[in-house]
């Protein structure tokens, strides 16, 4: 908004608290430079915001009473939701081999993955999403068929021999979906955490093993008429260029590659900029697939959500991802050290600081939204331009117990009909009512502890 003169300027100052923060007498850190906000400089084009529904959390779901079902899918993929776009989902090694006189053998399917019981919970939930948002598959493997590996723990790793035999398993599981189900596979991703032998569900894998899976993954999906995306490695950040290093060096094995994936485990890490370096360098997608927050009391409430808020906003600017995918909606049987993105409770659930911090970002940027240059302030920030480009979106963070005043500039360019959301302790996505002057420059305070985004229409100069 324009302050055409002083006593505008104080007046403003003095009503915008009322309808957004804090008092500004209560500021007890001191305004610095505005921030600049240049919308002609950007950055990646996001794919979206997504959750896992692997790990048994699929049939949690669908297992709710069909009212706390339904209330549950309207607010995480729903349009006044969180407006959840990606899916990833575990690819089933549970298969089963079709015999020769099968009709649907007869038909071209090799394998059957209709009776399954957690297949059938993730593929309702898969279709109850799409009808709410467009959304993009991501399949994941989490294991090959146990038969297959040396041993059947999660320690235990692909035979040589059975390359192929999973490369065609999975050839079939995306031609099952396809025709019989109507559904495409758009990301495959071709493992999970392929260095841990602690998951409940696995399978290790050394950088010349997989770069060699990977061509013959290449070779059958070719053969089929397949164009699913191929993904890897699944790896925390300080993991994925090493791992990486023997594929990118085979041009075979490289241009079979479309998106790099990266596990958030760090709040800090110097991998975060080097594999947006590979990324840009070798003109990949790269994906953040998995982040949980541990459990412990100190990630109750809204510490929890501004830990949350940190990693997200950390992975957007430093390694510059294109899309950002959390754990499971809720925290599955045996897995007492990670915390989902909701809070079950026999049959109901709960929303969370965390889910809502989630919506800070997931709501108000949609797919193909575009970060721009904001210089750094004081508070961790990051900006958005929408995908009509007649608008900004800016996300702030005020971790401190203290309120922050910010003042974002946009030179050249107006800001009109601003509207203000925010979490905090007390308010979970709450909308706050901005005055509705236009101008250059909005200053405005942040409440202690909380997420607050920004949404505007801009409008350029003459």
């Amino acid at each position: 908004m324009k302050f055409p003169h002083e006593r505008f300027h104080q007046t403003l100052q003095l009503t915008l608290p009322a309808l957004l923060l804090a008092c500004v007498p209560s500021v007890s850190r001191a305004q610095s430079k505005p921030i600049l906000v240049q919308p002609e400089i950007q950055y990646q084009r996001l794919d979206g915001f997504g959750v896992t529904i692997g790990n048994g959390s699929a049939k949690e779901i669908m297992s709710l009473p069909l009212p706390e079902r339904t209330r549950l899918l309207d607010l995480v993929f729903g349009t006044d939701g969180a407006r959840t776009s990606i899916v990833r989902s575990e690819i089933s090694w549970k298969g089963q081999r079709l015999l020769l006189t099968n009709p649907l053998y007869l038909r071209g399917f090799i394998y059957y993955f209709a009776d399954e019981e957690d297949e059938t919970a993730q593929f309702n939930l898969l279709r109850e999403a799409i009808k709410r948002s467009e959304v993009i598959w991501n399949g994941c493997v989490w294991s090959p068929p146990p038969q297959w590996k040396s041993n059947p723990s999660p320690a235990g790793e692909l035979l040589p021999k059975h390359y192929e035999d999973f490369a065609t398993y999975l050839a079939a599981y995306i031609e099952f979906y396809k025709k019989l189900r109507f559904q495409d596979v758009q990301v495959v991703s071709l493992q999970n955490a392929p260095l841990s032998s602690q998951a409940n569900t696995g399978c290790l894998w050394r950088a010349d093993q997989f770069k060699e899976f990977l061509k013959i993954v290449g070779k059958v999906f070719k053969e089929r008429g397949l164009t699913s995306r191929i993904m890897l490695p699944e790896l925390g950040w300080g993991e994925l260029n090493a791992f990486l290093q023997p594929i990118l060096e085979d041009p075979e094995a490289k241009s079979l590659v479309s998106h790099l994936s990266a596990h958030s485990l760090e709040a800090e890490s110097a991998g975060r900029s080097a594999a947006r370096e590979t990324y840009k360098r070798h003109n990949f997608k790269l994906w953040q697939t998995e982040f949980a927050l541990p459990a412990g009391e100190e990630f109750a409430g809204i510490a929890g959500g501004l830990r949350l808020a940190t990693h997200m906003l950390n992975d957007l600017t430093q390694a510059e991802t294109q899309a950002w995918v959390y754990w499971t909606l809720f925290q599955p049987a045996g897995w007492n050290g990670r915390l989902g993105l909701l809070d079950k409770t026999g049959s109901t659930f709960q929303t969370s600081k965390r889910f809502w911090s989630f919506c800070q970002f997931s709501k108000f940027l949609p797919r193909n939204s575009v970060r721009i240059s904001a210089t750094a302030g004081p508070s961790p920030l990051a900006a958005f331009r929408n995908p009509q480009y007649n608008g900004i979106t800016v996300i702030f963070l005020n971790p401190s117990h203290q309120p922050a005043l910010e003042t974002l500039e946009i030179r050249g360019w107006n800001l009109e009909r601003l509207t203000a959301y925010r979490t905090s302790e007390k308010e979970d996505c709450a909308t706050v009512p901005l005055p509705p002057e236009s101008g250059p420059k909005i200053t405005l305070t942040l409440e202690p502890q909380s997420i607050t985004t920004l949404v505007a229409q801009i409008r350029r100069l003459r």
